[in-house]
This record gives C-alpha cells, structure tokens and sequence, in this order.
C-alpha cells in the first residue's frame, strides 16, 4: 500500500508588525515665520505602489491568455458579467443585477455609465460580442459551449438576454471566465489586443517589457471608484529562489508561488506573512493516448498508474506541503468523496507494473515528458523518468515555461506525458475533468468510453439533486480511472509570501484583486 508516513501540519503564521511613521520634511524659506508648522511634517508615507513577484511573462494579454501570470493580469484589466470571489461566490461584475426566468434563461441589466480604457462606453451589445468570440479560441469555447447563440440576444443598451441550451449546474462559473471587450476596440486593434489589452477594470496598461515586467496604472474613470494601489508592476523572476531575495531586499512586496524550500524559514521570519492555502489544484500528468505513443495502449497507461508512488513525489517536489493524489482531482473539490479512490491510487507495485508492460505486447520506446519549467515539476519528471525506465522505456524531459505549455500541450507531437496543474474555477471536479478531457482532449481520448464519459459528465451536470449528481460523479472517476488519459499526483499548496502591512488575501483559489489591496 502507498504509505502516508509524512503528514506536515502547516500552520499559517501570521504577526502583527508595526511599522514606523515616516515623516516628511522640508526646509522653511524666509516668509515663513518661526513658529510655523510645516503640515507635512507628521504625515504618513503613502505607499500607492506594489511590486509583486511572478514566475513567467505574462504572454498574450488579450481574452485567450493562459497560465498563472496571465490569470494574475486579466483580473486588474478585464471584467466579465460577474466574477467568483475569495470563497469562489458569485460576485457581480458588469451585471448589475440578473433575474432568472428559469433553469436556461437569464435577463442581465448591464451596469450604466461603465467606460472602457479607450474612453468607448459599454453596451449590451458588447457583451453579445464577446461571448461570440470565445467561440473562435479552441481554449475558451468551452465556457460558451452551452449558450443557446440563436435565442440569445440583447434587448436594449443595458439588457442582455442569455439563453442556455441545457440546464447545468457549472454554466454559470464557467461563464465567469469570460471578459467582455469593445467590439469597436477589438476590431481596431491591429494584434487583437494581444499586446494592447483594453478593458473595463481598475487597472490599465501602462507599460510591458516582454519576459521582464508588465506595469499596470489605475483608471482614473473605473465605475467601482480607483483603487488605493495606484500602480503595480508584475516582475518575472524565473529563478525560485531570486523571489525571496526580492522580497528579502525590499525590491518586490508579494511574492506568488513562494519556492517550496523557502516556505519554512519564511514562516518563521517576523518581516513577512505567508499564505499557505492547500485547494482545488493538482500537480497532474496527461497521457498521450494517439497512435504514436506507447501510451495508445490502456495496459501501458495503467501500469504506469501502480508504479507511481504519489507520496514519494509529494515529498521530493514539494517537501510534503501538498497532499498524495487518490483521485483524478483534488480532494478538495466540492464533489470529491472516497468513493472516488481507487486501487491505482493506493497501490504501489512496481512488479505488477512490468508484468502488464509484458503483457501489453508494447516493446519500450521513448517517452516525451513536458513541464513548465518549474523546479517542482522538473523535480517530479525526474521520478517518472525513473519509473518509466524500470518499465522499459527511454524518458527525456523538456522543460517550456508556464506561458507556452498549455501550446505544448495542444500538440501531441511534443509529449507523451504533460505534466499541467489542474483545477476549475467552479471547484467541481467532473466540471474540471469535462474541461481537460472532453473540451481540450489534450490526449486524444476516443471511442466508446469517452462517449460514456462525456454522458455520464452530462448526467452529474444536469442532476436535480446534490446527492444524485454526487453519484454520478463517482461513476465519471471509474471511468477515467480506468482509461487513465489523466492522473492526479499531488494535490497542491498554493503559497504566498508579502509585507505584513499589505492586506494581502488569495481572490478565486489562486489569484488575487489588486483593487482591494493596500498597504496599512
């Protein structure tokens, strides 16, 4: 059986720290009387600017973006309908208000007065716009792929009639990744905003250096009022370890996704906070299950399931601060239960591996593993690539970063095992699973049991009841435990590190809002 012979209890230290008042002063010119007081002399330094340390450039800045940094970005520029918040509620955004007429139809009354950066009003019509655009992004389609386009429609300027073509109980989380642009924007910008995004948030752009930094100003006319953060800049510092000594020297004052080895002695360091926040990501690989791969055979993909040893690769890649896989996707997910794991995850049996590997007929190869780049997963590529040889075959690691490798991962060619930190927005796990397996099919999943899968992920969607679609759940994960084109290895710790006088908290599971930050 895999051992849980390493159970690290993480406790969030947070320590109140004063900071001192900094005073200004300036010199008294000669028509100022002795006695005068200067009123800047006691005042407090205003602190309206922030650097907050990321892993990766940024990459496309228009509505198709992906990967961490990008998520971080979008947020300040980009709005949609509405937005799911710090417990993942339902926040209103550009909605003002919606009313429900029944399970598939919806009427939002679009905020008044709200101003693009470019100064071109909102409209209804807009909305319209961009929720027909997602359809042309293989990426992104899948959070429209349930909206009924020839009923939907706009009623007036500031009403929007949406329609869905089933019930389904995800829609509208999905529908929370869609930001809404300027058609008349969108339509004059000549790279379609990938270098000039324009958006309704608190945040503008005001200036980018490709793979260095991105520099984000306050809008001045942003219909929630401007923020007290005035400008913010996103700084690349690739090399784990550089994020601590910009926070350590003063240069950055929030640190996204601290470095693993660091988290200890950051816990421990009055100067600053850390924000440990075990969610709904996992550390997952995919499988390429296309004719060229080794893995096109179920009996290969399913012995390298009893080889792992998911503790083991909890320990080594994240010192055990995440949490040993037992299902397709984290534990903690609203629909998680322990009905879920099965014997792949609980078994560890290298013999049994190479006798299926026997079996299968499949003579070695090599095997293309895929990463990010980042220290973590190259760290659990090099234990697969240990397992993968005791099986018999040849494994390379190539590292991309986090802005190319969902790319990468649309081209089967490149890899044979992609290594993707999976979650969902609405945190739901058949939600997240429908979107990897069924939306982008990164493995290329085919025949009678993808067809089963995707009615059965229909089924639990749809369910009248909580404990009917529960159910149903359970019956998705058999499925995809038995065809493997995914698995969970580690579910992850989402760790951050800042000045305590920031009040820093983790917006939509691992993101943050810099319109509610600022420095007390």
């Amino acid at each position: 059986m895999k051992k849980r012979f390493m159970r690290l209890v993480v406790m969030l230290i947070i320590l109140a720290t004063s900071f001192s008042i900094v005073g200004c002063s300036s010199k008294k010119n000669d028509a100022q009387t002795e006695g005068a007081v200067n009123e800047n002399e006691n005042a407090p330094e205003v602190r309206d600017k922030i650097n907050i340390a990321v892993d990766s450039d940024v990459g496309n800045m228009n509505v198709f973006g992906s990967g961490n940094t990008y998520a971080y970005i979008s947020n300040q520029i980009y709005e949609g309908l509405f937005a799911l918040g710090y417990d993942k509620e339902v926040v209103p955004r550009l909605a003002e208000s919606w009313e429900e007429i029944d399970s598939t139809h919806y009427i939002f009354k679009i905020r008044k007065g709200v101003k693009f950066h470019d100064g071109n009003d909102l409209t209804a019509n807009d909305v319209l716009f961009s929720y027909k655009l997602m359809q042309e992004d293989a990426n992104y389609n899948q959070y429209v792929i349930n909206v009924d386009f020839e009923k939907t429609k706009v009623v007036d300027d500031y009403t929007f009639e949406l329609y869905f073509k089933e019930q389904n109980a995800y829609t509208f989380t999905n529908l929370s990744n869609v930001n809404i642009v300027s058609e008349a924007s969108w339509t004059a910008s000549p790279d379609k905003m990938v270098t000039t995004p324009i958006g309704t948030g608190p945040y503008k752009l005001k200036d980018y250096l490709s793979g260095s930094y991105i520099t984000l100003e306050s809008f001045s006319e942003y219909w929630g009022g401007e923020p007290s953060i005035k400008e913010a800049t996103f700084t690349v510092i690739a090399e784990p370890s550089q994020k601590t000594t910009a926070l350590e020297t003063g240069e950055v004052q929030l640190v996204m996704n601290v470095q693993i080895s660091d988290i200890g002695y950051l816990m421990t360091n009055s100067d600053y906070n850390v924000t440990l926040d075990t969610g709904v990501q996992s550390l997952s690989f995919f499988l390429n299950m296309n004719e060229n791969s080794v893995f096109s055979n179920k009996q290969v993909r399913q012995a390298f399931g009893y080889a792992l040893d998911n503790d083991a690769i909890n320990i080594v890649a994240y010192d055990g601060y995440g949490k040993a896989g037992t299902a397709p996707f984290s534990a903690a997910m609203k629909d998680y239960s322990e009905k879920m794991v099965g014997e792949i995850y609980t078994t560890t049996d290298v013999g049994k591996a190479k006798k299926m590997v026997d079996e299968s007929g499949v003579d070695g190869g090599v095997v293309k593993i895929a990463t990010n780049g980042t220290s973590a997963q190259i760290a659990a590529a090099e234990i697969i690539q240990n397992v993968l040889s005791e099986l018999g075959f040849t494994a390379e690691i190539n590292n991309y970063d986090s802005a190319t490798i969902w790319n990468v991962g649309s081209d089967p060619t490149q890899w044979d095992v992609l290594l993707m930190v999976t979650a969902s927005p609405s945190g739901y796990g058949v939600d997240s699973m429908k979107a990897f397996l069924g939306g982008l099919n990164w493995s290329g999943w085919k025949g009678e049991s993808f067809d089963r899968f995707m009615q059965l992920c229909k089924e639990t969607i749809g369910a009248n009841s909580v404990d009917a679609s529960n159910e149903k759940a359970v019956d998705v994960v058999k499925v995809i435990e038995e065809e493997m084109p995914i698995y969970s290895l580690v579910q992850l710790a989402n760790s951050y590190a800042f000045d305590p006088s920031l009040n820093f908290r983790v917006w939509n599971a691992s993101s943050l809002y810099l319109k509610d930050l600022k420095f007390e």
